[in-house]
């Protein structure tokens, strides 16, 4: 590609990347976008074999608005989201069985009243804590340090600095079943939650308080929903392109080098893994020194009949939940994990066949490590089996009914982020909560998205982080 005015190459086909490349496109900048996967999608994949679907990665969608408000400021119909309800089903050891909702009537209809008055309560302070940090830490740049003392000065004490996660929950009374629950939001930003600050309990607003939805069609779905408007919209997507190195002179990429030739544009967006874009310049991330947040291991099940007693999203804790994070800290699988059972074909019936049901379970796992590592031939069918037993203790034996069988480890994980750490570092103090800045010192025409850096991992972060990258290298164009 020869070098133009208002040109910009985006690196990464996620969600981050095609945030980027719509607004930079909105925009007028002249956009060419390199995944080195055969599609676009980054972590969200897809799988699908004997009539079964199913999506990979993210299944739990928030905030629907940052993406169909892409749609809409290019003047096209937005993809539709079904809200669910309830948002999610829980399933603990003691045999208690509660749905959750946006209706808090219908929530604590199920909980005692006590328990009642402190999920009320707990509700409350997430909303508190979210609409005090969304400003800053969410919806704007990242924060300098003028922002950062803004934020401190208006609610940085309410955002119960120096407090972890379980103190909070046991302030507002929290315990058992409920403080459970509680902690549970934490791992939506890869943290152990009896390490997490308090401050990521504002986590539990996004879900609890704006709600849980899932559009038509499938997240896998709404990717080629994206990638055919950013085409659209002249966006050159070329798929199947692996970056090599990120060529520098005077203070600027000035060659993109891959597998399939030299880029090179004005600006350049990479919504690669933080660390591996460093590695591309040549240096090293100071996050390379930083605990690894969790990763995780998928096991897929097309299933022969229905399942009493599940709906589309569903969670099964274990009975020792602080010993499941006790092992991934100590580099193992755990033994008795949680299990989260996502079910799409209960709201999208053409997932599965007729009379069927397409299971996506997810547990917890650590990262990979070269000082523990796993051979994850041997280890993930042998932990596949485990987890099946897992769900066959707690009254969800599938194992007659297996007609698909399917496996994603963390190792499949390493190929889309640094030792498969789905959220990069560990956010287990405050400093740790403020992901990265979108800049490289040194570097100007180069601008960082996706969820190792502002403002975190997850799809709603992701899009806005892409958004924030645009924003920024239309400054630098």
């Amino acid at each position: 590609m020869t070098k133009a005015a208002n040109t910009a190459l985006v690196l990464g086909g996620g969600f981050a990347g095609l945030s980027a490349a719509l607004s930079l496109a909105l925009d007028g900048v002249q956009v060419t976008l390199l995944e080195q996967l055969g599609e676009v999608g980054g972590k969200a994949g897809e799988f699908a074999q004997e009539g079964f679907r199913f999506d990979l990665g993210p299944s739990v969608w928030t905030l629907p608005e940052l993406v169909t408000d892409l749609f809409r400021q290019a003047g096209e119909t937005p993809p539709e989201f079904v809200p669910l309800s309830p948002l999610c089903r829980y399933l603990y050891p003691s045999g208690r069985v509660w749905d959750v909702s946006l209706d808090p009537e219908k929530t604590t209809a199920q909980l005692s009243e006590q328990e009642a008055s402190v999920y009320l309560r707990l509700v409350a302070e997430a909303r508190t804590l979210y609409e005090a940090a969304a400003p800053t830490f969410l919806f704007g740049q990242s924060p300098g340090l003028k922002e950062l003392m803004r934020y401190g000065m208006a609610g940085g004490l309410r955002a119960h600095p120096g407090k972890r996660l379980p103190a909070l929950l046991r302030h507002f009374g929290a315990a058992g079943d409920l403080e459970t629950f509680f902690l549970r939001f934490a791992t939506y930003f890869g943290a152990d939650p009896y390490r997490a600050p308090a401050v990521l309990h504002n986590i539990a607003w996004v879900e609890l308080g704006k709600g849980v939805f899932y559009p038509v069609g499938g997240i896998k779905g709404v990717v080629r929903q994206l990638r055919e408007l950013a085409q659209r919209l002249g966006v050159k997507i070329c798929t199947g392109v692996t970056v090599e190195r990120l060529r520098t002179s005077a203070g600027r990429v000035t060659q993109v080098e891959t597998d399939a030739g030299v880029f090179s544009a004005e600006v350049v967006v990479s919504s690669l893994d933080l660390i591996r874009t460093y590695r591309l310049l040549g240096r090293k991330a100071t996050a390379e020194g930083l605990e690894p947040s969790l990763s995780g291991f998928v096991l897929l099940l097309g299933l022969d009949g229905k399942t009493p007693g599940l709906t589309h999203h569903n969670i099964s804790f274990p009975n020792d939940y602080r010993a499941e994070f006790a092992a991934v800290g100590r580099g193992e699988l755990p033994a008795d994990p949680t299990l989260y059972v996502s079910i799409s074909s209960r709201t999208e019936t053409g997932d599965a066949p007729p009379g069927c049901e397409n299971w996506f379970v997810l547990a917890n796992a650590p990262a990979l490590s070269e000082k523990r590592p796993m051979d994850w031939d041997v280890t993930g069918p042998r932990y596949a089996e485990h987890l099946l037993g897992v769900l066959a203790r707690r009254g969800l034996d599938v194992r007659g009914r297996v007609r698909v069988q399917q496996m994603f480890t963390p190792a499949y994980l390493g190929r889309l982020a640094h030792r498969g750490a789905i959220y990069g570092a560990a956010p287990h103090s405050l400093l740790q909560t403020l992901r990265p800045k979108q800049t490289v010192r040194g570097v100007r025409n180069l601008v960082l998205a996706g969820g190792t850096v502002h403002p975190g991992g997850g799809i709603p972060l992701a899009l806005l982080s892409g958004k924030h990258a645009a924003e920024l290298a239309v400054t630098r164009l």
